[in-house]
């Protein structure tokens, strides 16, 4: 008795349109040539009954797209610095969630002139508590495990502002959340397996961060150099100029040893460590009034920082396809039109 094919039940309902449809993430060239066959792929795994794409399939098939696309680029260590930007956003995002917690949340919300939200300042404490949370989902289940917990806290990040607008309640400022936002996002992308090393990062920044803040505490002798929000720009700039120049030594490193994915990886977290500067940035270039810059100065500076780290990566990935096409062209040039073989080219004096 012949089997019910999956795939050829499935030809032409809602599901196979949804996966053409994914499908677009690939070149136009790769569709036509390999698209019936990763559809039918996909659609001989699926249990009956079901009308969309499992959110594990989307991702697969987003992320294979653009590494192809990356690929024709002659960009693939633009897909292979993903997982290290990532990594290092995620150790950013410890760093200062401990800092925050410590330095910020727990002070006695008068000294911000606010009413406290529990044993919080705000309800930014949420945000900083969720970021602990994936850090430590990535030491212990790594992988798909740990990038869920991210999007849970990123969708956690975009979330709570709105939700403390509405109950009335304190929350974190913008010029601390864009950056969590914006480092959230690489988050998404962390390895799925680690090294050793890479797994034990959080715990160790962590563990260094609250050593660190209680050596502060301590220098401080009750005097609270942070006691709010609004005392952190500088050391949010210092802390997104250190991470950026961390990511960008570990790839000059890397580099050297022909690998430009960790240059890739700076140029992916340039961005989110500018945001970092955005308050002090937009300081600078307009001036400040009541201890901090205008909403409009604000909002100009980021949407800078963003149209800037846009071009510049656009830039990047065009300069890297043209030299990749100009280099293949060469290659196809001199290569035997019969055998295919390359021919040595002589200088003729």
């Amino acid at each position: 008795m012949n089997q019910p094919n999956p795939a050829s039940e499935q030809a032409g309902s809602p599901l196979e349109s949804r996966y053409r449809r994914l499908l677009r993430a690939y070149p136009r060239d790769y569709q036509a040539e390999r698209g019936d066959e990763i559809v039918g792929t996909y659609l001989d795994t699926v249990e009956p009954g079901r009308r969309w794409p499992s959110p594990h399939d989307s991702v697969d098939l987003l992320g294979a797209g653009i590494r192809e696309r990356l690929r024709g680029y002659g960009a693939l260590g633009l897909a292979a610095a993903f997982p290290l930007a990532a990594t290092a956003a995620l150790n950013t995002l410890v760093a200062v969630a401990i800092f925050l917690l410590l330095q910020v949340e727990f002070e006695d919300p008068r000294f911000a002139r606010l009413d406290s939200v529990g044993p919080f300042q705000t309800l930014g404490a949420v945000i900083w508590l969720g970021w602990l949370f994936v850090g430590l989902a990535a030491t212990v289940r790594p992988g798909a495990w740990a990038r869920t917990a991210a999007a849970g806290a990123l969708l956690l990040t975009v979330a709570v502002p709105p939700v403390a607008a509405l109950l009335g309640q304190p929350g974190p400022p913008l010029f601390v959340l864009l950056p969590a936002v914006a480092l959230g996002l690489a988050t998404l992308a962390l390895p799925s397996h680690p090294g050793r090393a890479a797994r034990s990062l959080p715990l160790l920044t962590a563990g260094y961060m609250t050593a660190a803040s209680a050596a502060l505490s301590a220098a401080e002798s009750g005097g609270g150099m942070f006691v709010s929000y609004s005392s952190t720009p500088e050391l949010l700039a210092m802390a997104g100029g250190l991470m950026f120049a961390l990511i960008l030594l570990v790839g000059l490193g890397r580099a050297l040893r022909a690998d430009d994915a960790g240059l890739w990886a700076a140029l992916l977290l340039a961005t989110p460590a500018s945001l970092f500067g955005a308050n002090m940035l937009s300081q600078g270039i307009w001036g400040s009034r009541g201890g901090g810059p205008t909403p409009a100065a604000f909002a100009i500076t980021t949407g800078s920082i963003l149209l800037a780290g846009a071009a510049l990566l656009t830039v990047a990935v065009t300069g890297q396809a043209v030299r990749h096409r100009t280099v293949r062209r060469r290659a196809l040039d001199s290569a035997c039109p019969t055998c295919g073989h390359r021919r040595k080219v002589t200088a003729v004096a």
